[in-house]
């Protein structure tokens, strides 16, 4: 099996608390590149890299939801050491980091500090799907309705088309093999994100994440659709740092 990965994105702090991030459905960890800078000097910032893209690409893709779930979290726990630590997961990452944060209560080891979670449905909402015979181009067409990475349409990029479908296909096959169990809410603080304008999960959607929250839910609604985070990055640190230094970092204009 392949295994996961963490990449360091960000000056080496290996004292300090951890924001762990988890990246959407055919996207990797450079896709946190950025959040760099706007994260606080007493935090180290990592992102979880998957098989088969970026630097990994051509190792095979991990497409059951159980051994991502596994890779994820001994490469998690490898990392952090012990470490505070925040989970924040967009999109498809935001099922992984939830899986994290009750595999480790399930497993005896220490919680997030805080869990959050970003532009996707609760879990106990999601509907199990074959992609086997879904065509290149539906898929495509749901890309392109949340704008995803192409500037004029999805047929104007031929070369990303040919390297984001195989990506695509994995990782949609491994929230496809998820299967929901009934668990206690998590002792964490769980804080959900999204865009406003979001097309594929509404606000009023997010809000059925609640009843996974033991302790305190927040939910933050922003300006933008599915990928709103880009315009968003100061804010939701701005959260995770107020668990992890218990000083919020100045948002950025």
């Amino acid at each position: 099996m392949s295994e996961v990965r963490l990449l360091r994105l960000g000056p080496e702090r290996p004292t300090a608390p951890v924001v762990v991030c988890l990246p959407h459905a055919g996207g990797g960890a450079q896709s946190f590149r950025r959040w760099a800078r706007s994260l606080p000097a007493e935090l180290e910032l990592m992102a979880v890299q998957l098989p088969g893209r970026e630097e990994r690409a051509g190792e095979p893709f991990l497409t059951d939801f159980d051994e991502l779930e596994s890779s994820t979290a001994g490469a998690v726990a490898r990392a952090v050491a012990g470490r505070p630590y925040a989970l924040f997961g967009h999109s498809a990452g935001s099922l992984i980091a939830f899986a994290l944060a009750r595999r480790a209560r399930r497993d005896g080891l220490p919680l997030p500090a805080t869990l959050a979670v970003s532009s996707f449905p609760a879990p106990h909402t999601l509907q199990p799907r074959a992609l086997d015979g879904v065509p290149d181009k539906a898929i495509l067409d749901f890309l392109n309705g949340l704008s995803y990475a192409f500037s004029n349409g999805p047929e104007s990029q031929p070369d990303l088309i040919r390297e984001i479908l195989p990506v695509l296909r994995a990782d949609f096959a491994s929230v496809s093999s998820y299967r929901h169990a009934e668990e206690p809410p998590l002792e964490c603080p769980l804080h959900v994100f999204g865009g406003s304008v979001d097309r594929f999960v509404r606000p009023a959607e997010l809000e059925l994440w609640r009843p996974y929250a033991g302790r305190e839910f927040t939910l933050h609604v922003m300006r933008g659709g599915h990928f709103y985070l880009h315009q968003s990055t100061a804010r939701i640190l701005s959260v995770l740092a107020a668990h992890l230094t218990q000083q919020p970092i100045t948002e950025e204009v």
